[in-house]
């Protein structure tokens, strides 16, 4: 090839790539936009024919609701040969944006009776904690990274008492000795609590590193009382010190995974109930069983 047009060739190619990547991007969400507009239409020609459109949307809304429950089944019973478990949250995430347009064609914005207004508060709390579900798994991993080697959450509270354990054993071989005892003392007094004690409820919910550097700092400050030995132990304490953090840290991530998935699966389930409830009066009350 001239060499002259080598450079165009490498622009059209990587041209092609960005627009095959954004392609693949693109197609779920116009596959959902086409789904609500052929539901779309058919609400229309269901009005057109003068019958009940509202029966059109609701059994679509419905069966939307039971194949977003299949993630859940997926997860518990499902073998995990069917399918991998990224295609079908992907596919999730998307039937639940077509469950918006859905519930859109289906209710009006401010409802009126409690069923309805009990059907409208829990779906748009679905919606809710199905966004943020997401945002806080979207984000998960960067923030299990920056704490090191990801842990499983059942393996935490055995990796914190035996960090627990190392910090005592160390306050006590610091605590005999004249030129280290003071390392003990610090340990008694402003330590020992962070290493025994589970961590408000105020971490849990936004963890960050303020109360580490605080003691981090604290640590730092008792060098001058301590011989070379003393100075070692210290750093072995500020390192324990890291480490129970960054357990404290997995730990409330993980369960603010736990906590916004559970959210969200309880209260689809709670939907799913109403629905039915709301399917067995609206025929009841049309006759069009």
């Amino acid at each position: 090839m001239d060499s002259r047009l080598q450079p165009q060739a490498r622009s059209l190619h990587a041209f092609a790539s960005l627009n095959s990547r954004d392609l693949r991007r693109l197609f779920p969400v116009v596959t959902v936009l086409l789904a609500w507009l052929i539901l779309k239409s058919m609400r229309s020609q269901s009005a057109a024919s003068l019958q009940n459109e509202a029966f059109v949307t609701g059994y679509s809304l419905a069966s939307i609701c039971v194949l977003l429950m299949l993630l859940g089944v997926r997860k518990r019973v499902l073998s995990p040969q069917i399918g991998r478990l990224a295609i079908w949250q992907q596919t999730h995430h998307y039937l639940g944006l077509l469950s918006v347009g859905a519930y859109a064609l289906h209710a009006n914005v401010i409802t009126s009776g409690w069923l309805e207004s009990a059907l409208a508060l829990s779906f748009w709390s679905i919606a809710i904690t199905g966004f943020v579900s997401w945002y806080v798994n979207h984000t998960a991993p960067k923030l299990l990274r920056a704490a090191g080697s990801q842990i499983l959450r059942q393996d935490i509270p055995v990796r914190s008492r035996l960090v627990a354990k190392q910090a005592h054993e160390l306050a006590l071989a610091s605590a005999g000795k004249n030129d280290t005892a003071a390392l003990a003392d610090h340990y008694r007094v402003h330590v020992s609590n962070y290493f025994t004690t589970r961590r408000n409820w105020i971490y849990r919910i936004s963890p960050s590193g303020g109360k580490r550097r605080r003691l981090l700092a604290g640590l730092e400050n008792i060098d001058r009382y301590l011989s070379a030995e003393g100075r070692a132990q210290r750093r072995e304490m500020s390192l324990l010190v890291q480490a129970r953090d960054d357990l404290d840290f997995q730990s409330a991530i993980q369960n603010r995974i736990r906590l916004w998935a559970s959210a969200h699966s309880w209260l689809l389930g709670t939907f799913l109930v109403l629905t039915i409830a709301h399917v067995i009066l609206a025929h009841q009350f049309t006759s069009s069983w």
